[in-house]
């Protein structure tokens, strides 16, 4: 949402409570406008046009300079989702040292049987 359809939002939001209609004028909605923004009646159009198309706001009827509003919800700006926590990569070693360890009491041990059965 931009910053004309908040700005007219909260316009509205201050005049009636939610679902009840209110007719405003169209220099009160101008009024609303942020101090940088051209006020327009095309960029009014767009802006009612807009919310009413996003379920912001009821337009019953706009006449001349009279518009027959209800607002139905609030604007609620949604955060970004956090960035995903990284996690920590596990240090992986070069080689098992219970593995290799096993290996080289099981090659000793062979290795002892060996010369046994050699000099008997």
């Amino acid at each position: 949402m931009d910053r004309i359809c908040g700005a007219i939002l909260n316009k509205i939001h201050a005049l009636s409570p939610a679902g009840h209609y209110v007719i405003v004028d169209e220099d009160e909605l101008y009024e609303a406008f942020p101090e940088d923004c051209e006020r327009t009646d095309d960029a009014l159009e767009r802006a009612l046009s807009a919310l009413k198309g996003s379920g912001y706001i009821d337009l019953k009827y706009s006449r001349g300079e009279m518009y027959c509003v209800a607002p139905l919800k609030e604007y609620i700006e949604e955060s970004p989702p956090p960035p995903p926590e990284e996690q920590p990569v596990p240090q992986r070693r070069r080689a098992d040292f219970v593995f290799v360890s096993a290996f080289l009491g099981s090659a000793l041990g062979s290795l002892i049987v060996s010369v046994i059965f050699a000099v008997i």
